[in-house]
């Protein structure tokens, strides 16, 4: 495949729009409550909350051939890690999901949540944020009342979780019942082409502090390493797409009885 300079710098085009949607919102809030330019932390969710404004409804409709496909297959409990909007509950098959947990460390984006979760027929009782990233685990297991889940969801997220491996590990360990699954659709390390690679990582520098992921994080190969899987499954983006800077690894895990 020949790599052209488009497919080298698409991405700069993304930066650009996103800086040019989220900046302006969150400088105006910031003037609104000014004690925000005093709390990075807090003015940084407060960006990232309008630059999922701007781009969830679109990011969603993207995948929505691909989530279709997988999340049906989600059942039980189930744990959405990096939840954003909760545009993901729409996907999920209400006769076999018990419970609706959306892992969501930003606090702006819990009220999108419940209203896209209520929208997608869950009852206020099947629904529970919690306010921890995903390396937090003894956190996530204590707001858990130290049980549980039958599934693990991940779409568009562990790209941005730190230390990612270690993490994956475990979630996969303390989180998730012996027989659980974990289905995932992320944005990867482009294998098939080294060249994407290089460049994944040198516009990574750009795109974390901005967006908060890494287009070089081999998600799919941390998942893979784990030595608690009984069945995999893994596959492509639908529909099918070529190696670019952003592609994809799609996949349903499941996790031994042991």
């Amino acid at each position: 495949m020949a790599i052209t300079w488009f497919d080298r710098c698409a991405v700069v085009v993304d930066l650009f729009v996103i800086i040019k949607a989220a900046t302006f919102p969150t400088l105006r809030a910031a003037f609104k409550k000014p004690t925000l330019f005093f709390r990075p932390r807090t003015l940084r969710d407060v960006f990232f909350e309008n630059v999922w404004a701007f781009m969830g409804d679109n990011v969603d409709e993207r995948g929505a051939m691909t989530k279709r496909d997988l999340l049906p297959r989600a059942r039980g409990v189930v744990l959405e890690l990096g939840a954003g909007h909760g545009h993901n509950c729409k996907y999920l098959d209400k006769t076999r999901v018990t419970k609706y947990i959306a892992l969501e460390p930003n606090p702006y984006m819990h009220e999108k949540i419940v209203e896209n979760a209520t929208k997608a027929g869950f009852q206020a009782s099947q629904i529970q944020i919690i306010g921890h990233g995903a390396e937090k685990t003894a956190e996530i297991l204590e707001a858990l009342n130290g049980g549980q889940v039958d599934t693990l969801v991940s779409i568009l997220t562990l790209c941005g979780v730190p230390n990612a491996e270690e993490t994956l590990k475990r979630m996969i360990r303390d989180l998730l019942k012996p027989g659980g699954q974990l289905l995932f659709y992320e944005h990867v390390r482009c294998d098939p082409e080294p060249t994407l690679v290089w460049w994944q990582t040198f516009w990574t520098f750009l795109w974390e502090p901005l967006v908060g992921c890494r287009l070089d994080q081999p998600t799919h190969v941390y998942i893979e390493q784990a030595s608690e899987w009984d069945e995999r499954g893994v596959w492509g983006k639908l529909p099918e797409e070529v190696p670019k800077l952003f592609w994809h690894r799609v996949g349903c895990y499941r996790k031994n009885e042991d």
